[in-house]
C-alpha cells in the first residue's frame, strides 16, 4: 500500500535540473476555479547541487512562472521532493492565468475563445488573445513532467496556442 502524501501551502520543493544544478518551487494556493488544483510559483535562480536550502533566500528570489499541477504525482514519480516550508507565499490575490476553450486542439493554430482569471475567481471571457494578457501563464492543470521540462529548459514540450 502506498503511503499517503501530505502537502501543505508553503511547502518548498526541489527539482534537480542535471548533475550540477537544481531549482526550487513553492506550493502557494489551491485554485477552486481550476479543479481545486495546487498552484505553484517556480523561482528563477539555479543552485549548485551541494547547496543547502535556505528557505528565506529561496522565497525572496524572482518568480519565473506560476502553474497549476498535482504535487503528489510529481513526488511519486521522483520528479521533485520537499525540502522545507516557508509562511511567505507571496501575493496570491494577484496571480492571474489564461486558458482557451476550443475542445479538441489538435487542428487549431489560434483560439478565439480565451478566458483569464485570478485564483479562486470567476473566469472572464476576453475572446481573442490580446497583448494585455499574452504574458500570463497558461492555467491548465499541467502534468509533473511538463512542469519539470519547463523548469529545466524554459519551455513546455506540449503544444501551445496564441
Amino acid at each position: 500500500m502506498q503511503k499517503r502524501i501530505v502537502t501543505k501551502i508553503g511547502n518548498i520543493f526541489c527539482v534537480e535540473i542535471d548533475d550540477k544544478n537544481k531549482r526550487f518551487f513553492q506550493y502557494v494556493a489551491n485554485d477552486l476555479s481550476q479543479l481545486n488544483s495546487s498552484v505553484i510559483r517556480v523561482f528563477k535562480r539555479k543552485y549548485p547541487m551541494d547547496y543547502v536550502p535556505d528557505m528565506d533566500e529561496i522565497v525572496n528570489d524572482e518568480v519565473d512562472f506560476y502553474a497549476h499541477t498535482v504535487l503528489s504525482a510529481g513526488i511519486r514519480a521522483n520528479t521533485w521532493y520537499k525540502v522545507g516550508k516557508h509562511k511567505d507565499v507571496g501575493d496570491t490575490e494577484h496571480i492571474m492565468f489564461k486558458l482557451f476553450d476550443e475542445g479538441n486542439i489538435s487542428h487549431l493554430t489560434k483560439s478565439y475563445r480565451w478566458y483569464v482569471w485570478y485564483i479562486n475567481k470567476e473566469y472572464v471571457d476576453i475572446g481573442e488573445m490580446t497583448d494585455e494578457y499574452r504574458q500570463l501563464d497558461l492555467g491548465l492543470v499541467i502534468s509533473y513532467d511538463q512542469i519539470a521540462a519547463k523548469i529545466k529548459t524554459g519551455e513546455f514540450t506540449m503544444k501551445m496556442l496564441d
